[in-house]
């Protein structure tokens, strides 16, 4: 009762915070497609491994037959990463086509924020999966 009645006072005053938890759920922001050659599918995956690693994100389903990776972006040691726990799934099809598709949650002023920055991130890690490899 005292945690609601905080509530209803915060609310006439205008004290609550500016941001609050958001969340883009799977499916509301369009995967991003790309192809790469097929012959490179599990180059491709295995590179991907390493760019969600890179970029924060821990692979918790891996199947190299399929060419599925499903990860989960760590949760921060401190509350400046937005993005803590969001989830990604990268597959890649025996003709190439690598698709990226990006969800979760975050506390934002606004939920259209939340989407424009998990497009970004998604934009980015699909570019960088599907780059090719430098030549040694």
């Amino acid at each position: 009762m005292t945690k609601l009645l905080l509530l209803a006072t915060c609310l006439f005053a205008g004290c609550l915070p500016d941001a609050l938890p958001q969340a883009v759920h799977p499916g509301d922001l369009p995967p991003l497609v790309a192809t790469v050659a097929p012959d490179q599918r599990v180059a491709t995956w295995n590179r991907a491994i390493t760019v969600l690693l890179d970029e924060g994100y821990v692979p918790q389903i891996l199947n190299q037959d399929a060419a599925y990776i499903s990860a989960k972006r760590r949760d921060a040691a401190t509350d400046t990463d937005e993005l803590a726990g969001t989830n990604v799934i990268v597959t890649i099809s025996p003709q190439g086509a690598v698709r990226v598709e990006i969800a979760g949650g975050g506390v934002y002023t606004d939920g259209s924020q939340l989407a424009r920055d998990l497009q970004a991130v998604q934009t980015r890690l699909t570019a960088e999966i599907t780059a090719a490899p430098a030549s040694t």
